[in-house]
């Protein structure tokens, strides 16, 4: 079945066939499609295997949008009329902003900026423990802190902005 969604601006077609029970040929474009085998899910935690790799997402859904998180990057996917449309992970918890958000509700461990802060795209900016796995929240801009919203062993709750940026 192919689904299209848009990521910053640019639109991508993404094929996907059943392989078999719980497994996948996914291809982006007309990129080569990679295989992708569910491992486990539990509670909008999904662990399976890209092309053998093995990788660990979170999706959450609400205010009619699905948000992923995986390997510290964060997705917004808005459905529509069974295709997915999505927009910038930038947008995860308002409309519009620069927020890192938490996966999943969980505890606060490390928080590794300050505001007036700049950082660098792909940067750690905070650990959030969630079911027993710590979780590194990354910038998905270069920028400059303007809000730290929590303090390290505050609870957050998922989708709950952390972290406020303002692009450079």
């Amino acid at each position: 079945m192919e689904y299209r969604f848009v990521c910053s601006g640019k639109t991508y077609r993404v094929n996907i066939v059943a392989d078999k029970e719980e497994s996948w040929q996914v291809a982006i474009g007309d990129g080569k499609p990679l295989r992708v085998e569910l491992i486990t899910s539990s509670s909008g935690c999904y662990s399976f295997l890209m092309d053998g790799e093995p990788i660990t997402a979170y999706a959450v859904e609400g205010g009619g949008k699905v948000y992923i998180f995986v390997a510290g990057q964060s997705f917004a996917f808005e459905l529509e009329k069974g295709r997915a449309r999505g927009t910038s992970g930038r947008e995860v918890a308002r409309g519009s902003g620069n927020l890192v958000a938490s996966p999943m509700p969980g505890s606060l461990v490390k928080l590794l900026v300050s505001r007036g802060d700049e950082v660098e795209e792909g940067q750690t900016l905070a650990i959030v423990e969630a079911m027993k796995m710590e979780n590194e929240l990354r910038s998905p801009i270069k920028g400059v802190v303007r809000r730290v919203n929590f303090a390290e062993g505050n609870q957050v709750d998922a989708l709950q902005p952390i972290i406020e940026l303002e692009a450079l």
